[in-house]
């Protein structure tokens, strides 16, 4: 009996999610085809816009109206979404005249939308991070709304109405948003954070001017995503950098960051430095030599070869790894090695092997 009981509670569950696919996949299908019929409604609408625009006329204020009350729907948003992205490319001028003309219903349904739950608050600022893709939106009016979209304790939210701001926000106001994101109640990783700044479609050095006069402000984390940001894009940032690799209370991480830096904008007085942290044998300290090993690439000298050969030596992959990739791009042969394809270390002179004739190997490819 408790067997048969068994099968019967599986048939019912089994039955039951049959049941469930076949509900969830007919709601699909009719939310599928209720977007479709949004869709064509509102390209109906629009394309009668874009016409009396291509007749010199401007967009009707009922239509603008209208687009205040339906975008104020998430379902509808998502459909006038949608049309302008496919159609965009089809008459881009007029299309770009037409968004130009709509900038009140935009600054309308931000306030909107920012007194909505999260989710939907955070697809009204994706929406508007590719409204203003091109620079052609910046409504300055828009700027201190989204900062509140930023404080919403929604991952989703944040990170597009950052992405918004890149693309139109004034350096201030980003590194403004920035600290309101690093209150520590979402945590968006640095590489976010990087990339995002990175696609700042402004003047870059401002902006890195306003980010560094408030870098105290920040903490460790948003630091290191801010000295990413900043060894991408500029080399005018050797002396604060050599500041922080030095600075022993500095953060880990963005003492590393600065070594990076270092290695990517030779700066004569971390030579030294350099030539120190891959000489350390403290095994404990092992990301310093590494990263300080790769670092050294950028650098010249006798001083340099030795202490890269040096570290082929180490206990650590990672170090042995960066000293060898590094003398492969300082073009070391295999006669300036030849003390240590000979020795007796096996680790040394196998990842100095895998280096060089996998050098000689893409040579060949090409």
């Amino acid at each position: 009996m408790k067997v048969e009981f068994m099968i019967y509670i599986y048939g019912a569950v089994c039955a039951s999610m049959i049941v469930f696919n076949i509900i969830y996949n007919l709601l699909l299908k009719g939310s599928e085809s209720r977007m479709q019929n949004r869709c064509q409604k509102m390209r109906s609408k629009i394309n009668a816009q874009i016409s009396r625009l291509a007749a010199g006329k401007n967009v009707e204020e009922a239509h603008l109206q209208e687009l205040r009350r339906k975008l104020s729907h998430i379902n509808h948003l998502m459909a006038f979404h949608q049309v302008l992205q496919e159609d965009m490319e089809k008459k881009s001028d007029l299309y770009r005249e037409y968004r130009h003309q709509m900038r009140p219903v935009v600054i309308y349904m931000a306030a909107v939308y920012r007194d909505k739950e999260n989710m939907q608050a955070g697809y009204f600022a994706y929406f508007l991070s590719c409204y203003t893709a091109d620079k052609q939106m910046a409504m300055d009016s828009l700027q201190d709304i989204l900062l509140d979209y930023v404080q919403k304790s929604n991952l989703y939210c944040r990170f597009n109405a950052l992405q918004a701001l890149y693309h139109f926000g004034i350096p201030e106001t980003i590194a403004k948003a920035l600290r309101i994101a690093d209150d520590g109640s979402v945590f968006l990783h640095e590489k976010l954070i990087t990339e995002g700044l990175l696609s700042y479609t402004g003047d870059y050095h401002t902006l890195i001017e306003e980010l560094w006069k408030n870098i105290m402000r920040y903490s460790p984390h948003t630091q290191l995503a801010i000295l990413n940001y900043i060894r991408f894009r500029s080399g005018e940032y050797q002396r604060e950098m050599y500041e922080i690799m030095m600075d022993k209370k500095a953060d880990k991480e963005l003492r590393l960051a600065a070594i990076r830096y270092c290695g990517k904008y030779p700066y004569e007085p971390a030579y030294g430095p350099l030539l120190a942290f891959v000489e350390d044998k403290d095994d404990t300290k092992w990301e310093f030599a590494t990263v300080a090993a790769s670092s050294l690439a950028s650098y010249e000298g006798a001083a340099v070869i030795d202490a890269l050969k040096e570290a082929l030596h180490s206990s650590n992959w990672y170090v042995r790894y960066a000293a060898a990739q590094s003398l492969e791009h300082l073009h070391v042969n295999y006669g300036d090695v030849v003390d240590i394809t000979a020795g007796s270390d096996r680790y040394a002179r196998e990842m100095l092997m895998y280096r060089l004739e996998s050098r000689k190997l893409q040579s060949l490819e090409v």
